[in-house]
């Protein structure tokens, strides 16, 4: 179990820093900004379900548990898993909470497949979408690849060149935890421990900040003329990322326990019935608002599947109405979580709240995590609205 659960954690953090090392040649457009928000807007409302599922049936559990469904259903088992185990060891809350998390994820899989599935077939139907009932792969769809090192290096080397990049950003991810954790913050006493706690489980984040430094120094580089183009390639980090996150839901699925489904599977259970309707209705209703009519179905899928379960799920809905990926929306989907990941900070932020309301014995910090979450969803949402309603006229 602890070290499935490692795996799960430095997994997160090495798939996150090798996407983010990616230089992504796409301009991102108004739509893009508006599939970011459509994302965000999905956390930040599968947080208030979650929450009140605790508030109303479960009044006896950790609120924290409430922010397990939207890391869960929208980000996946790796992040559910390493935040639950930051809540059980961090603050001393939700025992089992990294099992939680992981079967919280591993339910959303299930509505990303299940559910998904029966709504492709009655969107096909509905929009009379000439969907082919057996999908084959053919060798007419030719695809090509720039290996973009320069000629002394070779495939391995350019492997090896990715590896030691990401290597020494985790270190640097490393040694701020270091300081976090055993030099800044205990001074600052209950609240100082809890954040180290929050702060562990957010290694992953601290990686994206820094490759996204790094990144930044190679383009600036680059425009004074230096010849760095060797340093990081698209097509290996895409592949290191895919391993790392194959072994991450892999290992995060391995986390669940028998303990951890006795002690919480009605939790679960509820908070998944409540978390699907809402999810389904919501984004029905904002996707009629934001996109094109021709391409609703393909969107609610792509969106559907993927803030259940994971890109991929999403990905493979859409496949079903989209074989080919001809349509804009699999692009979007992809650049779009990458723009939401800047807006969904607030979202991350407010997971400290309930550990502080717990240590300090003072309800008032979950008063303010509620607060800012409606407060924020309604913000959000008016800046769609209003953002697509002019770009529509």
């Amino acid at each position: 179990s602890d070290l499935v659960k490692e795996i799960v954690y430095h997994s997160l953090a090495i798939g996150f820093i090798a996407l983010s090392l990616k230089r992504d040649k796409n301009q991102t457009n108004k739509k893009v900004w508006s599939t970011g928000m459509i994302i965000v807007l999905t956390y930040l409302l599968q947080a208030m379900v979650g929450i009140f599922v605790i508030l109303v049936f479960f009044k006896d559990i950790f609120l924290g548990a409430g922010f397990l469904l939207p890391l869960g259903f929208g980000q996946g088992p790796g992040l559910a898993n390493s935040q639950g185990t930051a809540f059980a060891e961090g603050v001393g809350q939700l025992s089992q909470g990294g099992a939680l998390g992981s079967t919280i994820a591993s339910v959303g899989f299930l509505v990303g497949g299940i559910i998904g599935v029966f709504a492709l077939n009655y969107l096909a139907r509905k929009h009379n979408l000439n969907v082919d009932k057996k999908h084959s792969e053919n060798s007419s769809i030719k695809e090509s690849f720039e290996v973009e090192t320069i000629k002394e290096l070779r495939v391995f080397d350019s492997l090896t060149a990715q590896m030691t990049i990401i290597f020494v950003i985790y270190f640097l991810v490393y040694l701020t935890l270091a300081l976090l954790e055993n030099v800044i913050l205990p001074p600052i006493g209950d609240i100082g421990i809890v954040f180290a706690g929050v702060f562990h489980g957010f290694n992953f984040l601290i990686g994206i900040i820094y490759a996204l430094i790094f990144k930044k120094i190679l383009v600036s580089l680059e425009k004074k003329g230096k010849n760095i183009n060797f340093m990081t390639n698209n097509y290996v980090l895409s592949n290191i990322s895919s391993i790392a996150f194959n072994f991450l839901i892999t290992a995060a699925v391995l986390t669940i326990t028998i303990e951890s489904i006795k002690e919480y599977y009605l939790l679960v259970i509820v908070m998944a019935i409540f978390g699907t309707i809402f999810t389904y209705v919501f984004l029905d209703f904002v996707i009629k608002k934001v996109y094109d009519k021709e391409f609703h179905p393909h969107y609610f899928l792509g969106m559907f599947g993927m803030l259940t379960g994971t890109a991929s799920t999403g990905l493979a809905l859409l496949k079903g109405v989209d074989p080919d990926y001809k349509t804009p929306v699999a692009e979007e989907m992809v650049v779009g979580s990458g723009t939401a990941i800047s807006m969904a900070l607030p979202l991350f932020a407010l997971l400290a709240f309930p550990g502080l309301a717990i240590t300090n014995d003072n309800n008032i910090y979950n008063v303010i995590a509620i607060a800012v979450l409606i407060g924020y969803f309604a913000l959000l949402l008016f800046v769609l609205l209003f953002m697509n309603r002019k770009s529509n006229k």
